[in-house]
């Protein structure tokens, strides 16, 4: 088998065994980066572990898996409800809803509340290691080429910058709107003086 780029999202029927398939995973010096993610009561998402081949192991992960992360559990995610399954909408017109077959909502929407899941960026010339510990610990392994995640991602980003703008355009208009509504109160307060 040639060398893949994938990045893999495995579940276990133990939250438990996530955690030990990082630290078995991280032996291995084909893997770039890796985070469980854990669905808090709440909805959201947060990284309870992670580990880059750059940063080593804890929270902060770089790469295409902490791109992937930080969408999710990041404000983007949140305003188009990957992360809490709201759809707050603040800067979006009705019209303009998350689109509930985008790989983020599908992969969101895979980690229950208190439940969670393994994200792992590696290159792999055979899916025996992942797949072995999969089956070791009672899990299973879902892989997308990682240059498709890339896409997402450099999309997601892209919608990050537009709904920033936006805000800001928004936030600048109504100011502009509250600073002339003073400068009419000034101008009939000062007329009846």
């Amino acid at each position: 088998m040639p060398e893949e780029k994938n990045v893999l999202v495995m579940h276990f029927s133990a939250p438990s065994n996530a955690f030990q398939a990082l630290s078995e995973l991280k032996q291995q010096p084909d893997v770039i980066g890796a985070a469980v993610l854990e669905r808090t009561s709440d909805g959201g998402l947060r990284t309870a572990d992670g580990y880059s081949q750059q940063l080593g192991s804890g929270i902060a992960i770089g790469g295409l898996v902490g791109a992937l992360v930080g969408i999710l559990a990041g404000p983007l995610g949140v305003l188009l409800g990957w992360s809490t399954g709201l759809l707050t909408g603040a800067l979006f017109d009705a019209d303009d809803e998350a689109d509930t077959e985008d790989g983020f909502t599908v992969l969101s929407k895979s980690i229950p509340p208190g439940s969670n899941a393994l994200i792992v960026e590696m290159s792999e010339t055979s899916h025996a290691i992942a797949d072995d510990i999969a089956a070791k610990l009672d899990g299973t392994v879902t892989r997308i080429p990682a240059s498709e995640v890339e896409k997402e991602v450099a999309a997601a980003q892209e919608a990050t910058r537009r709904a920033a703008a936006e805000a800001r355009k928004a936030r600048w208009e109504k100011r502009r709107v509250e600073f002339k509504e003073r400068l009419s109160n000034i101008g009939h307060h000062t007329k009846k003086s």
